[in-house]
């Protein structure tokens, strides 16, 4: 049968040996999967509220009105016939309202959790602008080490070949530390005002020695979580929603977390549960230190995620080559980590001889125990609920069905944490749970004869291939299990496709075949990475070698993993499709599901419309993706990102083409392009047209790398001797252009740009700098661009600074009333009265940092009355010159597009 036959049948067609699904099934549903029914009337309650939000005592009164409804039916005349159509529709009346009682409770469940949320005091008192504070908070998680995010060893240690550069690790790296704390009290101008809330902490320093319950004294800059300050950036606050943090605070250094006395004093009544939440934060350290102690430094990172889920210590190289190979799902501690925990659990427990019931405990207990120390996310607690219904059930020799415990699991998380559902991790964990039983379990454990006609078969076959000879029998097994793991990862991987598409902007066929190559690497390394946690707890000595057999394997996967990372073809990046053509997927998937075995299989093979239908909506979904965002006619956008301290322009002269000047900010060790590609990808971009780089400062060119790698560029157009500088970031830059074979185009003032065949160029004209390069560092020789626009102009100036000032100050001047973008950032120490004599705009952009956010900056910029606008305070400025001399400018912290 084809391979998409299958992944859309679902394992219900008969000829996939595995049961089938009909009408007669679908109305079964409710009374053989009971939980499966409530788990998707309470996702639906969830879903309302969260698209509906309503308060708390509205869905209560809708919960009354259906006991009352329900009420009213049942005590309501009864027919004499049990058989008659009245007393069907009471029947259906009384299961209605009992459904409709359950999505009321879980939209009030939802609405209660957003009460409680919003009634934090923080949120009333803090702004998105940093403030110094002085708070009294209670630590309430198990605190996180990760490394310094200013770091350059990842930038250095991935090689400018891809290949990493293992002796890079031998240095001392510096750690940052994580907390989330619920406060007591803020600083607010001389007094101490109590307040409420959970807020986030990072300490540029090490304190491993705070533990849940820890009462502390914190000095630092706190603020409220931003909204997306750039189109298509991912809005930071939905992510702290669902963990209940308010707010973040940045603490220099360690002495500014002052542990104080009486944490636990004001909890006597919790007193045991802050002794085990303590007690486990101590072994989850204790694990973590074994780990970093014993596994060498280039593989720790990998072990401390595939151990204890901690990615903290993961580089962000790494981090993305996970995601484009489809393996980071392998470092979410998940059901399959659980399952070797509990195999090797078993072990342990048989080789004791323990009875059943001794064993059934140790299993619980140890499942539990590794469910707290790696943090109880919803993962591993949906793994923990779904894995103990079933030895429960083997235990009391009961029958169950993989999906109602499924859906058991889904209840209890919606009930304990509703707003995690939302989540991209917990949607993909369900759904690959979900794909996987669906594709390799029948529907229904009834018998038909035509299922046991096949059984029949199965059992010929096997006595067949008991008579083969032992090389055949493995062969033949190896086929067999190949084909099987290769189906299950497909069906998973189409299954995930439009979500992880939606959410990382990658498509990955790679991951089909990678991910069955490293799970068998992957429970290895993750039995050895656990035996060296227990070596390391009670046999010190003897804990390298788990230890050193643990990082062999990680060596091993990250080969794989690099090698599949830099397959051409393997992966593409790509805009997301909307968000409603992701629903159209999933709703349609299930109706067909339901329609499909009553299609007659005659004529087209339900093969080919599957297929079909699979194809459609990729194709439907590419095409909605990478559609041009609309632009009027003859209409000149230009778009600065806000980057922070640094300079991204998105160009955009007509609807098909996108150019960029500049493409970098400060602080970017890593040569990612982020904020940048979510600018891009929310226009449909997959490829830029060209690339300008005003010269050869790291803080607008140091995002090329990132760019490269989603993006095709078209040309890379650069001032004269941009390359004769040094540096690593230069010189990574030179072989991100060296790889991707980027032609690279020098020009200065007075040449046209029409070596790219692009008509719009005609409109650029180079004021700056002149073939000879003057004398004076990269910023005066910055390329300074002029772009008409009907009768306005943009100018893009880079960095200029004296000499460079004068030297264009003595150019003919532009017309005035067009847009400037201010030379080096708004800075106070440019030639500011200059240049805006010289250049008259009427509006001036200024692409910055906090430091640009200044008052001084904008009242040197609006000196001559001309409107100012700074990227750090309104987030990206949009800016459209129409050829009939109109002009919009658009903030999109104000009103986003």
């Amino acid at each position: 049968m084809p391979f998409i036959d299958r992944i859309f049948s679902f394992g219900f067609d008969f000829r996939m040996r595995q049961g089938s699904l009909s009408t007669r099934h679908l109305t079964e549903l409710p009374s053989r999967q009971p939980l499966t029914m409530f788990a998707a009337t309470g996702l639906a309650g969830l879903t309302l509220n969260h698209v509906w939000p309503q308060p708390m005592r509205w869905w209560l009164s809708a919960m009354i009105a259906m006991v009352v409804l329900w009420v009213l039916v049942w005590f309501s005349p009864k027919p004499a016939k049990l058989s008659s159509p009245d007393n069907w529709l009471r029947t259906r009346c009384r299961t209605a309202c009992w459904f409709g009682f359950l999505l009321f409770a879980f939209a009030g469940r939802h609405a209660l959790d957003e009460q409680q949320y919003a009634s934090a005091t923080i949120r009333e008192v803090l702004t998105n602008e940093e403030e110094p504070t002085v708070m009294i908070a209670v630590v309430d998680e198990p605190v996180r080490l990760q490394r310094d995010a200013l770091e350059n060893t990842v930038a250095r240690t991935s090689g400018l070949d891809g290949i990493r550069d293992s002796n890079a690790y031998d240095r001392e790296v510096q750690y940052q530390t994580r907390l989330v704390v619920c406060v007591r009290t803020m600083r607010r101008g001389t007094r101490d005002v109590p307040i409420t809330g959970r807020v986030m902490v990072m300490v540029d320093a090490e304190r491993e020695d705070l533990r849940p319950g820890d009462l502390v004294e914190l000095y630092g800059r706190i603020a409220a979580i931003p909204p997306p300050s750039n189109p298509g950036e991912t809005d930071q606050r939905i992510a702290a929603r669902r963990q209940n943090i308010h707010a973040r605070m940045r603490v220099g250094s360690a002495d500014q977390v002052q542990l104080l006395p009486g944490g636990d004093v004001e909890r006597d009544s919790l007193a045991w549960d802050i002794s085990l939440q303590r007690w486990l934060a101590d072994r989850a350290a204790s694990a973590r230190d074994t780990i970093l102690n014993q596994i060498e430094p280039s593989q720790r990172g990998l072990a401390l995620a595939l151990t204890l889920g901690q990615r903290d210590f993961l580089d962000r190289t790494t981090n993305e080559r996970l995601l484009v190979t489809g393996t980071a799902h392998l470092l979410s501690v998940s059901g399959l980590h659980l399952g070797i925990i509990v195999l090797l659990t078993g072990a342990v427990a048989g080789l004791l001889r323990l009875p059943i019931a001794g064993s059934v405990t140790l299993i619980v207990v140890v499942m539990l125990f590794y469910v707290a120390i790696t943090g109880a996310r919803p993962p591993v607690t949906r793994a923990a609920i779904l894995m103990s219904t079933v030895i429960l059930a083997r235990l009391l020799a009961r029958p169950h069905h993989p999906l109602n415990s499924l859906s058991l699991a889904a209840i209890i998380l919606m009930l304990w944490m509703p707003a995690e559902i939302f989540g991209i991790g917990v949607q993909l964990s369900f759904l690959a749970v979900a794909t996987l039983l669906l594709c390799g379990r029948p529907f229904s454990s009834a018998l038909t004869p035509a299922a046991e006609t096949i059984r029949v078969e199965e059992r010929f076959d096997e006595l067949a291939q008991q008579s083969q000879t032992a090389w055949r029998r493995v062969l033949t097994f190896a086929t067999s299990w190949t084909g099987r793991v290769l189906w299950y990862s497909g069906a998973v991987t189409l299954m995930a496709l439009p979500l992880v598409w939606s959410q990382f902007h990658v498509v990955s066929p790679i991951s089909v075949i990678v991910n069955v190559m490293l799970s068998p690497l992957m429970a290895l390394a993750l039995s050895a990475g656990v035996m060296t946690i227990l070596a390391g707890w009670w046999f010190p000595s003897v804990a390298w070698i788990p230890g050193g057999v643990c990082g062999k394997l990680l060596s091993i996967m990250q080969w794989m993993i690099d090698s599949a990372a830099n397959l051409s073809g393997g992966h593409f990046w790509l805009p997301s499709p909307p968000t409603s053509w992701i629903v159209v997927f999933y709703l349609g998937l299930v109706a067909w599901a339901a329609v499909r075995p009553l299609v007659s299989s005659q004529g087209i093979r339900r093969g080919v419309i599957d297929a079909g239908l699979l194809v459609s909506w990729i194709g439907i979904a590419f095409g909605l993706a990478t559609y041009p965002a609309e632009l009027p006619e003859q209409t000149l956008e230009a778009t600065f990102v806000d980057v922070g301290h640094g300079t991204a322009t998105i160009l955009r002269p007509n609807q098909n083409e996108v150019w960029l000047y500049d493409c970098g900010w400060m602080g970017n060790a890593n040569a990612t392009s982020r904020n940048i590609e979510d600018a891009l990808w929310s226009l449909g971009a997959t490829h830029i047209d060209g690339t300008f780089l005003s010269h050869a400062d790291t803080d607008h060119f140091n995002a090329l790398p990132g760019l490269a790698k989603r993006f095709s560029i078209g040309v890379i157009v650069v001032p004269p001797g941009f390359f004769d500088g040094e540096g690593f970031a230069l010189t990574q830059a030179s072989e991100t252009i060296r790889q991707h074979r980027i032609p690279v185009l020098e020009i200065h003032r007075g040449q046209r740009i029409r070596q790219t065949g692009s008509s719009w160029l005609d409109q650029i004209e180079v004021l700056h700098p002149p073939e000879t390069r003057i004398e004076g560092n990269d910023n005066a020789n910055s390329l300074v661009l002029r772009i008409d626009s009907g009768d306005r102009v943009l100018l893009l100036p880079g960095d200029l600074e004296p000499p460079g000032t004068a030297v264009l100050t003595n150019t003919p001047r532009p017309p005035p009333g067009g847009v400037m973008m201010a030379p080096h950032h708004g800075s106070l120490r440019m030639d500011a009265e200059a240049v805006l004599q010289w250049a008259r705009p009427l509006e001036t952009i200024v692409s910055g940092g906090q430091r640009a956010a200044k008052p001084e900056v904008t009242e040197m910029l609006s000196a001559a009355g001309g409107g100012v606008h700074v990227t750090s305070r309104e987030g990206a400025i949009r800016v459209r010159m129409g050829g009939d001399g109109g002009l919009k400018i658009r903030a999109f912290s104000q009103q986003p597009w």
